[in-house]
Order: C-alpha cells, then sequence, then structure tokens
C-alpha cells in the first residue's frame, strides 16, 4: 500500500482546533488567561473579564433609592409610592366607543411548569393571589360584564366556571387548591375552542374576550385534520379578542394569535409587571365602528340633528337597540326552583317577559334569553365613556400668591407649607407635585394624592363639579 507523504495528523488536529471558540469553552474565558488581561486584546470584545454571559451588568433597582440630607430614605419611598398612585390616576380622558357590555373567559394555564419558583413562593400560588383581587376589581368597573374560566392541564380543557356575572361564585371555586393542582402539559389549542364554544351563542353586540395566562414555553395539542392556525382564524372571524400573558417568554404562536385577533401579548418581569399587565385589561377595550352593525344608530342621530335644524316635530327614525330587561327581585322567604341551576333557592330574580326566576343580574334568562340587567348596574358601566378630566399638577411657583393652611377639597387634610418644601424637590417629576396638590381645570379645587387616586380609579367623578 502506497504511503502518503502529505499526511500530517497534527496538522489536521491544529485545523480542527481552530474552529473551536474559546468562549464556546466551560468556565472563564480563556483568552483572558492569553497576554495577562482582557484589554491587551482589544478587551475581549468589550465583555468583562472574568465574567461570564449571564453575569452582565443590569438595572440595579436599590441604586435609585437615595438618602437625603439627614441619612433617612422615608422621603425617597415616598417619592417612589407617589410616583406609582400618579401613574395610575393619569388616564386616558378622550372619550371613546368602548363596548359596556363584555363577556370574557379567562384561560388558566395549570401545568407543571406553575410550580416554578421564580415568582415567590410559586407561579402557581401568585397567579391564584392576584385573580382574585383581578376578579373583584373587573366586575366592580365591568358591573354588566360576566366571567368564565377555563384550565388546560394534561393536554386538556376543562370549564371550571362556566360565565356568569356572580364574583362570589368565582371566588369560591378559585379559593379550593385542591381542584387546581398543577399536572401534565397545556393544550392551548383545546383552550382556545372551548372558550369559542361557550361563546357562540352570544351576540356579536357584546365584547368578546379571552384572557390567557400561559406560564409553558411550548403547547401539546392533538394531532388531526384541525390546527391551532385552523382555530385561530375562526376566533379571528368570530371577532373574539384573544390577550396572553406569558410567564416563561416571548412564544411565536401566542404573540400571533394576539396580533392577529387585535389582542394584547405581554412578558411578566417580575410580580410586579405581572400584575400591571393583568390590570391593563380592565378597563373595555376601544371599539370599531362598523357599518352594517351600527348604520341604524348613525342615520337616527343625524335624522334628530336635522329634524331640530329644521324645527320638525316628525317621528325619530329608529336606530339599532340592545333589548334589556330591568327584573323585580324577590324577598328571601321560602325556597323556590331557579331556571339557571334547577336548585331550590331564597331570594333571586324575576325575569320581565317570562317570569322565570333568576339567582343574579347580570345575566340571560334561560327561558327567553332576555338580557337581565339591574338599573345601578347600567349606570355605573358607563363612567368610562365620560372619563374625569386628569387634574393638573400645581408647582411651587403657582402657590407663591395664595396663603397657607390650604386642605384638601376631597378630605380636609392640610397640604404642606410651600416655604418648607427644598429647593432640590420643588420640580415637577413624573408628573408627581412637589406641593401635593393636583386641581381640577374646571371647578379649580385643589385634591392631594390620595383623593386624585380614588376620584380617577374608583369614584370616576370630580366632587367639585360633578363632572
Amino acid at each position: 500500500m502506497p504511503l502518503d507523504l502529505n499526511y500530517a495528523p497534527g496538522a489536521e488536529d491544529e485545523a480542527d482546533d481552530d474552529f473551536i471558540d474559546d468562549d464556546d469553552l466551560p468556565g472563564p474565558s480563556s483568552r483572558t488567561k492569553k497576554g495577562g488581561t482582557a484589554g491587551s486584546k482589544g478587551g475581549a470584545k468589550g465583555k468583562d473579564p472574568g465574567r461570564h454571559a449571564w453575569e452582565a451588568e443590569y438595572k440595579k433597582s436599590w441604586d435609585i433609592v437615595q438618602e437625603d440630607e439627614k441619612g433617612s430614605l422615608e422621603s425617597a419611598v415616598e417619592s417612589l409610592l407617589a410616583r406609582g398612585r400618579r401613574k395610575r390616576a393619569l388616564m386616558a380622558d378622550t372619550p371613546l366607543r368602548r363596548s359596556i357590555i363584555r363577556h370574557m373567559f379567562i384561560i388558566l394555564d395549570l401545568s407543571e411548569s406553575m410550580m416554578d419558583k421564580d415568582f415567590r413562593p410559586t407561579r402557581f400560588e401568585v397567579i391564584l393571589g392576584y385573580l382574585r383581587s383581578y376578579v373583584v376589581e373587573w366586575f366592580d368597573q365591568n358591573p354588566l360584564g360576566q366571567i368564565g374560566i377555563i384550565i388546560m392541564r394534561d393536554r386538556l380543557s376543562e370549564v371550571l366556571v362556566p360565565m356568569g356575572g356572580n364574583p362570589q361564585d368565582i371566588l369560591s371555586v378559585l379559593s379550593d387548591k385542591r381542584k387546581l393542582e398543577p399536572s401534565g402539559e397545556p393544550s392551548l389549542q383545546n383552550g382556545l375552542m372551548m372558550a369559542k364554544g361557550g361563546m357562540s351563542h352570544l351576540p356579536t353586540t357584546s365584547s368578546l374576550e379571552t384572557l390567557i395566562i400561559f406560564s409553558s414555553i411550548s403547547t401539546a395539542d392533538p394531532d388531526g385534520p384541525i390546527t391551532i392556525h385552523n382555530v385561530l382564524q375562526e376566533m379571528v372571524d368570530s371577532k373574539i379578542r384573544t390577550n396572553i400573558l406569558s410567564l416563561s417568554g416571548e412564544i411565536k404562536i401566542c404573540k400571533q394569535i394576539s396580533e392577529r385577533t387585535n389582542g394584547k401579548f405581554g412578558v411578566a418581569l417580575d410580580q410586579d409587571h405581572l400584575k400591571d399587565l393583568m390590570w391593563d385589561t380592565i378597563p373595555p377595550p376601544a371599539t370599531t365602528i362598523a357599518p352594517p352593525i351600527t348604520v341604524g344608530v348613525r342615520n337616527a342621530l343625524a335624522g334628530a340633528a336635522a329634524g331640530q335644524q329644521r324645527g320638525a316635530g316628525g317621528k325619530a327614525p329608529v336606530g339599532d337597540m340592545m333589548v334589556m330587561g330591568f327584573p323585580i327581585q324577590l324577598p328571601l322567604g321560602g325556597e323556590t326552583l331557579c331556571s339557571c341551576h334547577g336548585l331550590l333557592k331564597k331570594g333571586g330574580y324575576l325575569c320581565p317577559r317570562c317570569g322565570s326566576k333568576l339567582c343574579d343580574v347580570p345575566t340571560d334568562c334561560e327561558v327567553c334569553g332576555l338580557m337581565v340587567v339591574s338599573s345601578p348596574h347600567l349606570a355605573r358601566s358607563f363612567w368610562f365613556l365620560f372619563p374625569v378630566a386628569n387634574y393638573g399638577v400645581l408647582a411651587v411657583e403657582d402657590l407663591m400668591d395664595r396663603g397657607d393652611g390650604d386642605t384638601c377639597f376631597g378630605c380636609d387634610v392640610e397640604f404642606p407649607d410651600v416655604s418648607t418644601i427644598e429647593e432640590g424637590v420643588a420640580q415637577v417629576e413624573d408628573g408627581v407635585s412637589p406641593t401635593g396638590r393636583y386641581r381640577c381645570a374646571k371647578c379649580k379645587n385643589d385634591f392631594c394624592a390620595d383623593c386624585d387616586l380614588y376620584i380617577h380609579d374608583t369614584l370616576h367623578t370630580c366632587p367639585g363639579c360633578s363632572q
């Protein structure tokens, strides 16, 4: 056998070694060991010597808090709290067309990934605690809305709470952790199909929404002719808005679902960010005017305006309206059979159309299909159509000509003396007033930060001008 004189094993091994990057080797980079420091070779591509890639610099939250002249952190903490309150109080005061009737399914991922401990104590415990507060706040701001809960685990989906308008029923189910044990893998396709089936009988005049809290990084969908892309197209055709909150990272299919259904997609960075993302879905989303549905309303408004200009007293044109009924509340006497659950219960309401007994309102009558609401709920649901204008921030210069001892118009708490405010904190930062005063542009009354938050977040009416 002839010998290959050009064969050199050592040279071939060296060529293979040239393709191995030193940064791919375990441990600290070997480039820092050659030549003493990394600075002698261009700073090792700008990396800190002896530091791994995952040990890069990050923003340290404790550096934001600075001590005052007395060495105390009280003023810094108060400033951070004031910024948080002001951020919640500053809402969009532009009137938008929104749907006052909302139907939402909360699709909860109960896979094994919910037991991860990146959120303390676990993701499961944090999500349950936030959901209880979320349901109460959601019904407080959407009294005519209804919520149902669907869980995903073991590659299946299950309706945990059917669509209803009673928050106490939802809270009682969320309090029983034995029915909510995480296991297996989630199936996003099954959850969306079940949510779509639960909303198929609802009218298009209401806002159909789903909120998916997804913890896993993958979905185990069934194999067959129907894929998750087919389900996505059906969600788009049914105009079901889908909001997805991911606890693990950005997932392509989740982001695609949210974008195509005009929903929101967010990745929770920490527990506070997760709460902010969830609370952003509480206000009703803005809707666009669809000509086939609202053409009658627009024609009615245009005809009424033309009739007023002509001074004619003719009959107003008919517009597109929603049929609602105001029920009669029953006394807490003997037990009678309800039509919604088929159980004997005390109290309840009577449907004004067919006379069937209903347990709670708002709801849809099981017998005649009439939407039954109460008048207080209907009145409270209009707050986001006419929001309270944001209060202006008062600086120190605006109060130089005013006397001391002024109090808040809402709670009669005295404002701090302007002369005691230090020069370093006398500037307006992040919408926070250094004087602690926020003035209504219409009635010219001053309110403190707590009243400002309460008026815009809960009361939705200015006490000074009743607007």
